[in-house]
């Protein structure tokens, strides 16, 4: 088994609203994808329990194929906690939001990636990019960390 992968990113808000936006699927579509990608609102199912489906297409830009994502929450614990595993990958990823300073700090660590993604920088800067959509959608700065 690979190490887990993990990426933290700040964003000049509350985990509260942090937390909105990852579980609101008019928000959710607008940031939950790597810069070249999008999310159609229509794909978008999140079921805001344990047990629930947290699910979405990443449509690539410049050739419209659909990546498909569909996980189980696994974890919640309003506004800090939400994790999910994707049963047909085998990968876990936890989301957690934690004030820091005037902002929140997300963390997200993923386990079960096939080994050329853990530490590869190209997918730590699609992680990034995401982030920095989910700044412009809240309307507040993000930096990394």
């Amino acid at each position: 088994m690979t190490k887990p992968s993990t990426i933290s990113h700040w964003v000049a808000t509350t985990p509260e609203r942090v937390w909105g936006a990852y579980t609101t699927p008019e928000l959710c579509h607008q940031f939950f994808s790597p810069e070249g990608l999008s999310v159609p609102l229509e794909s978008v199912v999140i079921e805001l329990h344990v047990g629930g489906r947290f699910e979405l297409d990443m449509v690539f830009d410049d050739t419209g194929v659909v990546n498909e994502n569909k996980g189980i929450i696994t974890d919640l614990d309003y506004p800090q906690t939400m994790a999910f595993i994707e049963p047909s990958m085998g990968i876990s990823s936890k989301q957690t939001f934690v004030v820091e300073g005037e902002g929140t700090l997300i963390t997200v660590v993923q386990e079960g990636l096939p080994p050329e993604y853990v530490d590869n920088p190209d997918v730590v800067e699609a992680f990034r990019s995401s982030f920095r959509k989910l700044g412009q959608v809240l309307g507040v700065a993000t930096e990394n960390r």
